[in-house]
């Protein structure tokens, strides 16, 4: 019983091995799309094959966007209150085109804050000139 069972599959295998060969055969001769074939609902993805699709068109070179201008330091010492969502470093950048860590730590001295992380919304600081904050 064995046997005949090893002998049908043997059989059955090589039909499906012949039915791949004439189909992929007479695939690759035939100018038709391999969907034609297909059962409704199907599809078939050729690879390596162009799609049909147009080329991507190559976009123009994106305008460069000027860098944003570095505002001027005050001149004299100012007062700002701390809005939500601000940090210290924040307002440095703003005021002063930079937040560079020694900056940001001169300030909180400068503002007698524990450390730069301590501001919060509503606090009121003031704003020196650069150069006093750059003094060691």
């Amino acid at each position: 019983m064995r046997l005949w069972l090893a002998a049908a599959l043997l059989l059955a295998l090589l039909a499906l091995v012949i039915l791949f060969e004439r189909r992929t055969s007479t695939q690759a001769a035939s100018s038709e799309p391999a969907s034609a074939d297909l059962p409704a609902g199907w599809g078939s993805v050729v690879l390596g094959a162009p799609s049909g699709a147009l080329p991507p068109v190559a976009s123009p070179e994106p305008a460069v966007a000027a860098p944003a201008p570095i505002p001027e330091p005050p001149a004299q010492e100012s007062e700002i209150v701390v809005a939500p969502g601000q940090s210290l470093s924040l307002i440095c950048k703003e005021h002063y085109g930079t937040a560079s860590v020694a900056l940001v730590e001169a300030l909180a001295r400068f503002n007698e804050l524990e450390s730069a992380n301590s501001v919060r919304a509503g606090q009121k600081l003031r704003l020196p000139p650069l150069e006093t904050l750059q003094k060691p």
